[in-house]
């Protein structure tokens, strides 16, 4: 019994450690405070950028990075560039971007979604459920 209690205290403290790290991996924090307000503006594409990056096999490929300009709400004129999204833009292309009052840099060309809204809550709760399961059936064998 006390191995299975154990191994469900670590598995879930690893499942909350898993979906804190995916979260961040993915932008989640950074996504989330652009889409809290709930503020969206039409951006042009001002210039593209591109970069010669390397995957986990060490494969090249070109990554595009637009650079896209708005006005805010209350008039000011944001620029950024778009890291987090995986849009093919030409200057000139004109499409929506979502954005906090309080930090317009950090806007973003990604729609909300319901799973980058709820990713770790999410995770973490599969977690959970998989260490709880597993917890019980150690628990009934040993």
């Amino acid at each position: 019994m006390v191995i299975s209690v154990v191994y469900f205290v670590v598995a879930l403290g690893a499942a909350v450690a898993f979906g804190r790290a995916l979260d961040r991996q993915l932008h989640g924090p950074g996504l989330r405070a652009a889409w809290a307000d709930g503020l969206t503006a039409e951006a042009r594409c001002t210039r593209v950028r591109t970069e010669e990056r390397q995957d986990a096999d060490a494969v090249p490929f070109v990554h595009t990075l637009p650079t896209l300009e708005f006005r805010t709400a209350d008039g000011r004129t944001v620029a950024f560039e778009e890291r987090r999204g995986r849009v093919e833009l030409a200057e000139g292309d004109v499409l929506t971007v979502y954005y906090n009052a309080r930090d317009p840099q950090a806007a973003t060309t990604r729609a909300p979604s319901f799973g980058m809204l709820h990713l770790r809550a999410l995770v973490t709760g599969a977690g959970a459920v998989l260490a709880a399961v597993t917890a019980t059936v150690l628990a009934l064998v040993l």
